[in-house]
């Protein structure tokens, strides 16, 4: 299958879209070559982060629910090491100079 260029973009948090080209410079912007398979494997893992989204009325509705609280933050963070996974390894060689230097960033701090 044709793999094409897609940007990954990732903004305030959990807030993450593909798009066929670059945008907004301002916007974190990781370049990957997909076919229309992957493509569709990393709208699901995009569609699982907008699930994951905290409304404020889920703050009220269970303020004191740590289990809950602790097993969305476990799945968050499961979600979040596949996404760059999945980044990483669909990635320009440029993405993923991006991905190494910030790894090596993450375990100096």
């Amino acid at each position: 299958m044709n793999k094409q260029t897609y940007f990954i973009s990732i903004n305030q948090g959990s807030r993450i879209e593909i798009f066929t080209e670059p945008t907004d410079p301002a916007l974190i912007q990781y370049e990957v070559e997909v076919d229309g398979e992957e493509v569709e494997d990393f709208l699901n893992l995009i569609s699982r982060f907008r699930e994951k989204d905290v409304e404020p009325e889920q703050i009220f509705v269970r303020p004191f629910n740590e289990p809950a609280a602790d097993r969305d933050k476990q799945e968050l963070k499961y979600d979040t090491r596949e996404l760059f996974e999945m980044i990483y390894r669909y990635g320009t060689e440029k993405t993923r100079r991006e991905l190494e230097e910030l790894q090596r960033q993450n375990t100096r701090a």
